[in-house]
């Protein structure tokens, strides 16, 4: 895959195999010989290196050398300086490349506003990370099945998980401190939908398509998108 020009507002991707065009924050092929392919979407949590290894302390990282991006590495220490401008989410501002590929804004939130976008068959919704519950993650229904979005160890949502057992009881969640524990059984919970210890250590709740965009992407894509209201 290489970046192919900008579509709504984000990157799209040409594969090399069949030039087909995918967009980047859905996973469907746009044009070529494979235009409405739907990529299957697994979860990929935004979170920081401290923050995934509180809760995976035997991680590992790839070796630079083997991705062939060592150059990288060489040329900041050759210079001095990044090999380009950090950009953050959420950093204030659109460029006017990606601006003009975008047919409107929705302005029910800012721009840049981060949200956890939520979507179940065609039911989209928005979670503002400025709205999260103070006592406890977010909690809800989209499209009909009930929702967490857990949060990583710094307290940063992250991913939706389907929070209904296979067995049929329904999970309501709250933070003990700096932790997610389920007040039916007082497990606790990890960011990638796995119960860390208590009665239902091992357990993984099921992914439900959901990830961290700015507003204004998240809307171009869903232009029908609900939005989290804090109760």
């Amino acid at each position: 895959m290489r970046a192919a020009g900008l579509y709504n507002g984000v990157f799209t991707m040409l594969d090399a195999e069949t030039g087909s065009v995918w967009s980047h924050l859905d996973g469907r092929a746009i044009t070529g010989p494979l235009q409405g392919t739907q990529l299957r979407l697994v979860p990929l949590a935004n979170t920081t290196w401290g923050a995934w290894l509180a809760e995976h302390p035997a991680s590992t990282t790839p070796d630079l050398a083997a991705t062939g991006l060592e150059w990288l590495l060489r040329y900041e220490q050759a210079t001095g300086r990044p090999f380009r401008d950090a950009v953050a989410l959420g950093d204030p501002g659109i460029g006017d490349s990606f601006r003009s590929t975008l047919a409107s804004i929705d302005p029910r939130r800012s721009e840049n506003e981060l949200v956890i976008g939520v979507l179940v068959a065609d039911q989209a919704r928005a979670f503002p990370l400025a709205s999260r519950p103070r006592d406890r993650p977010f909690e809800d229904s989209v499209g009909g099945t009930p929702i967490v979005i857990l949060e990583d160890a710094d307290g940063m949502p992250t991913l939706a998980y389907h929070r209904v057992l296979s067995d049929g009881r329904a999970l309501s969640f709250e933070r003990r401190g700096e932790a997610v524990h389920d007040r039916e059984t007082g497990s606790r919970w990890l960011a990638d939908g796995v119960a860390a210890s208590g009665p239902l250590a091992g357990v993984q709740l099921t992914f439900v398509t959901s990830f961290l965009s700015e507003w204004y992407g998240w809307a171009a894509f869903h232009p029908d998108t609900s939005i989290y209201e804090t109760p």
